[in-house]
Formats: C-alpha cells, structure tokens, sequence
C-alpha cells in the first residue's frame, strides 16, 4: 500500500439478479526456517484470540446503512448467534494488514446497544484492550443483537472517504465479533443499503433485495478483505488475455471523468499480462481493480487486497493523462499484492484475528519488492515511458543516496515505522518514514544485478519472482503461504549459488551509504546532478504540488511559497528553514518561483542566496548556501558498461496459455 485510499458502494438496478455486483455498471460497458539473529528468530507478540476447534453455530448478519452522508452516520445492526451462556468477549477489529499496524481506532464506534431475547445486556470495556468487550450471555439466549453507529470522518477530514457521490466502506470499522475463533471459521452474510443513485464495485457476490443488497455469505477474513467503493457513475472493464478473469472498475462522482476509459485498456491489458509474466499463476479466482478517479479521496495511493486492489487517482487521468506519470504504479503495485503479502505473506504477519498482533520485519520484501516491480512493469506495460522511468530511479537513488536517517537507523528498523510513527514526520530524511518502500526499490535492483552477475546474465529476479510467487502449486482453500527470511535466502540460493543471507542482512543492518548504488552501477548507470530537470521530475513536482530543491537549497516549497520539506542539515535547515516557514522575499524581492529558481542558478557564481521569511509569526531574513546551483538528479550511463537495465524494463515476450514466462532477462 503505497498511500492510504478509499473503499466505496452503492444501490443497484433490479436487473443484477444474482451476479456478481461489479458487474454492474452506471454507464456503458508455514516459514520454514529462521535466520539466527534475525527479528523473526525471537518470539512474535500474541493474543489468545482463536481457541476454540469447535465450529461455530450459525451465520452472523450483518446490516449497514449508509444513507445519511450528509452527516457521515453509518448506522449498523448485527446479529451474533449464541454458542454458549456465561461470559463472551466481543472484538472491534484493530489490525490491519494494508497499513501494517494497529490503524483502527474504536473511538469511531459509538452508540453500542447489546440486546438479547429483547433484554438490554451490559458491557464493560477492557482497559488493558480497549478494542475488546465484555458481556455475560443469558442460559438460554439464542443470538446477541448489537446495533451501534459508526461516524465516518466528515467531508473537511483529510482522511474522509465518503464525500458527495462517493461512498467508501470497509467491513472492519462496521463489525464486531465474538472471540475465541480464526477470522476464517465465522460465516457473515451481509446487506448494505446505500444512498440512491449509488453504484457499487466489490469482489463480493450479491444481489439486490427491496431497497438493500445481499451479498452471499463469506468467512470474516473474506469480509474483511473485499471493499466495496461505490459511485454515480461506474464503468466495468473485462482485462482480457490474463489467466484468471480480470476487471477494471472505475468510479467517479461526474459522468464526464470516466467517459473514455477504453483508452485505458490496453495499458491495464498489459499491466496484467507484463505482471503474470513475472509472477506465474495468479493466486486469485478472479481480481477486480477499484479505482476512483476523486481529487477530494485519500490519495493518490492504494490499498491492497487478495482479490481486489483499491486505487485513487485523480480525477484527470484520462483528460491529463501525463499529469499522473508519477503515482500511474499504484495500479501494478495493488495487484501484485495479490501474489506479494497476500498469497505469500510474511510469517510474522499471518494472524488469524484482526486484533491479534504482528510485526512487519519482512515489510522489505513485502513492500520492497512490490515497490521494485511496480516500477518495472510500469515500464514494461507501457504506463511510463522507459525515459520516464529511468527519471522516476533517478529521483529514487538521489532520496535513497542522500537519506540521513540512516547513519543511526537502519532499513530493518524503518520496517518497524507502521507501529512507530501514527503522526506527522517532520524530519522524514532524519527520523526515515516507512523507508522499506524507497529504498526497496534500491535495494531489490542491487540483488538483480547481482544474479545476473552470478549467473552469467542468464537469470535475474524474474526468476526469483516466479519460483516465489507463483500460485501453481496452491492447494484448495490455501489463502495464504507464509514465509521467512530464510525462505527468501534459499530462494535465490536456488537461482544462483551464493552467500545470500549474509548479504541480505548486511544491506538490512546497514548504517552508511556504501553499496546502496552498487545495483544501479552494476546495471551500467550512475546517478548525476544537472541544472535542468527530467521531464519525470517535473511531472513528479507537479503532482506533489511543490518547487523541490532539495539537492539545491535542502528544501521543497508549495505553491503559495511555505516550506513544505526543509532537509535534515542542509543548506535551508543550516540556515535555520524548518517546515512550514512562509517564503516573503527572494534577494529582497516579492517571492515567486520563477525568482527563487532563478535566484539559486545564479547562486553558484554570486554567493548566498537571501531570503526573507515567517516562522512562527516572526520575521526575519536569512542567507542560505545555494552556491552549488540547481541541481536535478538524473541517470547517465557509465561507458564501457552493459546496460542491463534497458533490459530489465523491456516488455517480456507474451505467454501462451499454459506455457512458461521466458527464463532469465
């Protein structure tokens, strides 16, 4: 999950019957081993969650109403057949796999009312775990009747994901359960009623009834994993040529955004073929993208789902289309999720419950790596440009080159960020955010160049991903394979001999710069400077809304001139530039962009550049060393060298049904 997102749903035409809801559109058309020493070498936290080997009575029912979205007041009723009399803990889920913490906060469920036989039961909140509620259920009391309200954030929130013709929800703020079993052994059977007008797009199976929708029974898990993002206006794509069938639903709250949305077809035909070529067999049944086109959603970014990916781009993508290039790898990323943390998830993220902790220690790979190949197969289906990619590595090496933080923190810590860090970041290149993702790009080019070397260039981690990932092998009913660090290790021992987890845990552990560009050079291509940017970073500066100088004066600007991102001890930081500083003055003249640019090219035979500015209400003016000029980073390639990275983002050869991805790159 690159970026928070948004699910959404809505009401159906009677025509639907009985299949599957994102049919329906508005508009035409076990770890096997331990590295010692490792984190996953000692004893993960645990909660005893899942006890009970008895199965359980009954089908829970699930009632959501979400037509009052002019307040965001979800109303919910459920239902939780009895097993047995006496004490009962009931869960609010807390954990989430996409954000890899505990990202649910139960002071969003409110107005709980716990009933049986028509009498009002009490409950008493765990204090030492506030997601979880206790109540003593009557002799002979048949199910427990909860109704209680959620409230969605409102529309001025940051992170609202419902907003005017758009409705986003997700099963685990909607739901408690009752203790003592997996996630995978409670069958739910829920209903929706949604706003009229409202159409929806889910994995789900439903149909309509009177004024609801019904969607077929499943297991919490499965609930829990299938989103439903609903709009005014949704148009269903068939992504043909992939294994298993593939959907492109695209939601958007005016009609005229998703008008031409066969220009996409192609492109997301490729993506799913380029993505199938790398990772084999697809894990799922059938895969279906959510992806809203809202400028007012959480994104642009995605979350990540075992047969669906939800993904929020902005509203423009097929008017604008060049002003997406720098986020467009959110749609390969979400889907090969499905194989990468899904299919084979972490073993010390493959929990049973939704409040049962775990950690992220393997967020390397699982980010990493998906980080790595969204870029690729970005290139290789066509949704950028081979140019725009070896800008978007540029801009990669350049922020993983430069990232402070890692003189006293490591990659493998930054893998802990989910469970540390639930604010703002304001020194991101000195405190590291969530650095698996950036620098897993990085780090996962170095292990391909090394197979290459090894094996005299006839494997690459194509081959790695393919004896990985690939479901052909899945038993009916497996969800998931874990895996561990050492997995990973015998892995690509498997694919060329080497001292493979020594050499992981030495990239991990590191606390310098050496060798975090060896994979870049081994691929015939170093990292430079300019004075003019790549068309890439501009597109990229675009999208982020900023003037970033970073390798120029240490600093990003907003539009508006108020320092969004002032670098760890750089030039602006020296200065003493923190962020949110106002920019009033360039050389003691009004700010504007042009003149700050300006100003920093021709700091390099001039000297200081000035600058007046605001922090905290204060006025003051400031000099700050730009005498290095615009620098913009870029890849040039090292003569005398093979360019193995040209290769590495060629198209792969189309698979024929049933045959073999073409081996080594």
């Amino acid at each position: 999950m690159p970026k928070n997102s948004s699910a959404l749903m809505r009401a159906l035409a009677g025509a639907m019957l009985c299949l599957p809801l994102v049919s329906i559109s508005a508009s035409a058309s076990p770890a096997s081993g331990q590295v010692p020493g490792s984190p996953q070498a000692k004893a993960k936290p645990r909660i005893a969650v899942a006890k009970n080997s008895a199965t359980f009575r009954g089908v829970m029912t699930l009632d959501v109403d979400l037509t009052d979205t002019r307040r965001r007041i979800v109303t919910i009723q459920q239902r939780i057949p009895v097993q047995r009399a006496g004490e009962m803990t009931l869960l609010y889920p807390q954990w989430e796999t996409g954000s890899h913490a505990p990202s649910i906060s139960a002071h969003r469920l409110a107005g709980l009312v716990v009933k049986a036989d028509g009498r009002t039961l009490p409950w008493r909140r765990d204090p030492a775990r506030v997601h979880a509620l206790r109540i003593v259920v009557p002799a002979g009391a048949q199910a427990l009747d909860l109704s209680f309200q959620y409230l969605a954030p409102l529309s001025r929130d940051p992170s609202a994901t419902i907003v005017d013709g758009f409705v986003g929800v997700y099963w685990n703020r909607m739901l408690m359960y009752p203790s003592g079993w997996k996630a995978s052994d409670l069958p739910v059977q829920a209903t929706i009623k949604l706003p009229a007008g409202m159409v929806p797009a889910t994995a789900l199976s439903g149909a309509p009834d009177g004024e609801r929708i019904r969607f077929d029974p499943v297991s919490l898990d499965r609930l829990i994993d299938s989103p439903v993002f609903s709009s005014r206006h949704v148009v269903t794509r068939e992504i043909t040529g992939g294994a298993r069938p593939v959907r492109a639903n695209w939601l958007a709250a005016e009609a005229e955004v998703v008008k031409d949305v066969d220009r996409f077809d192609a492109k997301m035909q490729s993506v799913q073929r380029e993505t199938e070529a790398i990772f084999g067999v697809p894990p799922f049944k059938r895969y279906d993208y959510l992806i809203a086109l809202d400028d007012r959603l959480p994104g642009p970014g995605g979350i990540e789902h075992a047969d669906s990916g939800e993904v929020v781009l902005p509203a423009n993508l097929f008017s604008e289309p060049a002003e997406s290039t720098s986020v467009i790898d959110v749609i390969p990323h979400e889907l090969i999720h499905a194989w990468n943390g899904l299919w084979r998830v972490p073993a010390d993220m493959a929990v049973s419950t939704p409040n049962e902790p775990f950690t992220g220690t393997l967020l390397w790979v699982y980010e990493g790596q998906t980080e790595f190949w969204s870029r690729v197969v970005a290139a290789r289906s066509g949704l950028r440009t081979v140019q725009q990619t070896l800008g978007a590595l540029a801009l990669d090496a350049a922020i993983v080159q430069h990232r402070a933080g890692r003189q006293w923190k490591s990659l493998a810590d930054s893998a802990n960020d989910p469970l540390i860090q639930d604010g703002t970041v304001y020194w991101r290149d000195w405190q590291r955010r969530e650095d698996y993702y950036i620098e897993g790009v990085l780090f996962w080019l170095d292990i391909d160049a090394r197979l290459r070397q090894c094996s005299h260039g006839a494997r690459g981690l194509d081959d790695f991903a393919t004896r990985f990932f690939s479901a052909a092998d899945q038993k009916p009913g497996e969800r998931q394979r874990p895996y561990s660090e050492t997995d990973v290790a015998a892995t690509l021992a498997r694919i060329c001999p080497g001292p493979w987890a020594g050499t992981l845990r030495r990239k991990l552990d590191a606390h310098d710069d050496d060798g975090v560009l060896d994979g870049l050079a081994a691929h015939g291509w170093r990292l430079v400077f300019r004075d003019t940017p790549t068309e890439y970073f501009r597109l990229y500066e675009a999208s982020e809304g900023v003037l970033d100088l970073t390798w120029s004066a240490g600093m990003t600007v907003t539009k508006d001139g108020r320092v969004k991102v002032a670098t760890w001890n750089g030039p602006a930081f020296r200065a003493g530039i923190v962020p949110g500083t106002r920019l009033k003055t360039v050389n003691d003249e009004p700010y504007n962009a042009e003149r700050l640019t300006t100003a920093i090219a021709a700091a390099a035979k001039q000297g200081g550049l000035r600058l007046g500015i605001v922090v905290d209400g204060t006025q003051e003016t400031v000099t700050v060393d730009a005498s290095q000029g615009l620098r913009y980073p870029a890849l040039e390639r090292i003569e005398g060298t093979r360019d193995s990275l040209s290769t590495l983002l060629a198209p792969r050869r189309p698979v024929a049904p049933g045959g073999k991805p073409p081996a080594g790159r």
